[in-house]
């Protein structure tokens, strides 16, 4: 059974198909308004809503869709200035969401320079005792956590956003 969410974006992107197969989508302005509507009505069903309505992105499924809408919507120009402050809302807010936040940059720097004084320092001891073992582990695990740490450290704007205004949700989106 499919996610009554999901039914509902799927039945707006048919409409967005529908509102690119009008022969004259490339001449009149009001196909370019109808195109853009169609198009933010998949963002406003994908997101959740907080309790004061308004839409936000709270999950991959939902900047994934969203990023797929604004993509279309930077080539369009509506007419209607209420659909043309949307669009360029909607834009923002992906391109904003993809940027990167670090949590916590301090224990980051702080774990990132362990790691890397543990592989550097456990590779010159083992090449100075001539173990290959010693050399091989200190580096690979110093790697390994270096890796961690930034990937624990670094998430995304919307990720970050999310967190904090999941209370705040009164209907969930994808």
């Amino acid at each position: 059974m499919e996610h009554p969410i999901a039914a509902a974006v799927a039945e707006k992107w048919v409409a967005v198909a529908e509102a690119d197969q009008e022969p004259e989508a490339d001449q009149e302005p009001g196909a370019v308004d109808r195109l853009a509507a169609r198009l933010l009505a998949v963002a406003d069903a994908c997101r959740s809503v907080l309790r004061d309505g308004q839409p936000e992105i709270t999950s991959a499924a939902q900047f994934e869709e969203c990023a797929k809408v604004a993509d279309r919507l930077r080539d369009l120009e509506p007419v209607d200035p209420a659909l043309a402050r949307r669009a360029r809302e909607l834009v923002e807010q992906v391109d904003a969401g993809g940027a990167a936040h670090w949590q916590d940059p301090v224990r980051t720097v702080v774990v990132s320079g362990a790691a890397m004084l543990f592989a550097f320092g456990g590779a010159a001891l083992g090449g100075e005792a001539g173990n290959v073992t010693t050399v091989v582990v200190t580096a690979v695990l110093g790697s390994a956590t270096l890796f961690a740490a930034i990937l624990a450290a670094r998430r995304p704007v919307w990720r970050a956003n999310a967190e904090v205004i999941m209370p705040m949700v009164r209907r969930h989106g994808l």
